[in-house]
This record gives structure tokens, sequence and C-alpha cells, in this order.
């Protein structure tokens, strides 16, 4: 296994590796996020074609920023409603830099692939505010993620996390919530 600063090689010469990653080509260039999802695959033949090859990959698995949506978070929550595939977001953050620790996990590359199932509001942390009241924030940052399509409020609550969380631990957050939804929305 070589490594080239953003990437892990592994040489597929065997044919039990190759077999795993369904490789046909010798010259077959298959990148794996870091849950270990295939995400791009492609032949290559010159050194001009790796190049591009890592590029596309970089571009493919890269860092998003949120896009943010606008409006009350009850607004946002019922805009969304109709989405059975999509869970809101709300993100009570705060200027300090927890807060800024958790935006960072959310953006990072590894969780940016969940990004399209989640629609995002920024909701000001106010301990004394009728949303915090109402969704039980008591600090900063949360994230809560709520199931538009549930009419009761507790009920629509899938999952919260509390506090500046290490980029592990968001994703796995992210991951068991997704699950749990999933396996709901199923029932």
């Amino acid at each position: 296994m070589k490594y080239n600063s953003n990437f892990y090689m592994v040489r597929c010469a065997d044919k039990t590796t190759s077999e795993k990653v369904k490789s046909d080509s010798i010259s077959m260039m298959i990148f794996f996020d870091g849950d270990g999802k295939e995400y791009h695959r492609t032949s290559v033949s010159t050194v001009d074609s790796v190049e591009a090859a890592y590029k596309k990959a970089m571009d493919l698995y890269a860092k998003r920023s949120i896009a943010w949506a606008s409006g009350e978070a009850a607004d946002v929550v019922s805009q969304v409603r109709g989405d059975k595939k999509k869970l809101v977001a709300l993100a009570f953050l705060d200027e300090k830099k927890d807060s800024e620790a958790l935006v960072t996990a959310l953006e990072d590359r590894w969780v940016a692939k969940h990004q399209d199932r989640l629609v995002f509001t920024k909701v000001a942390f106010d301990r004394n505010s009728e949303t915090c009241k109402k969704y039980n924030v008591t600090s900063a940052p949360t994230l809560i993620l709520v199931n538009p399509s549930e009419e009761d409020q507790k009920k629509g609550i899938v999952d919260t996390i509390v506090a500046k969380k290490e980029l592990v631990s968001v994703h796995n957050f992210l991951v068991k919530a997704f699950d749990k939804f999933d396996k709901s929305s199923k029932n």
C-alpha cells in the first residue's frame, strides 16, 4: 500500500482483490470514500490520464459548504413536509468556536455526501427563545434532525447531537440517524 497525500493506493495484482473491487482491467483506477464506498472508477493509460483521474476524484470527494435554508425553523420544516426522503437539520449555533467546529465537521468531505438528504437551517442560539424551548435546546452547538413529514413534534425528532463533536462522532451520528429514519419510513 502506498500513500499519496489524499489517497491510499492499493495495487490489485492478485485475483482476490481484483474480484472484491470488480476490477476487470489492469489499468483501472477505483476510488473509495472514507466509508469504503466506491465513488469514481476510470481507466488510465498515460500520466495525464492518471492526473486527470486524481483531479476528478478530488472534485467528486471534496469539502462542500452548507446551503442554509432561509426562514424560521417552523417554516422550513413546513416547506419540506412533502419530501419523504429528507430530514431537516436544525443547527442551533452561536458565535463560539464549538459552533464553528460543528459546521466545519458537517462540511467535511466525509460527511458532505449526506448533505443531499438534509435541509439545513441555522437557528441563532438563545436559551430563552421559543424555538430553543420548543426543541428543549439548552446549549450551543446543538444539531437536531427532524422528520418533516411527522406531524407530532416529539415523534418528528429523529436524533440530537449536543456540543462540539469530532468529525467521526458527527459522521456516526448522521449514519445512525439516517438508518433510523429509513427504517421508520419503511413502516
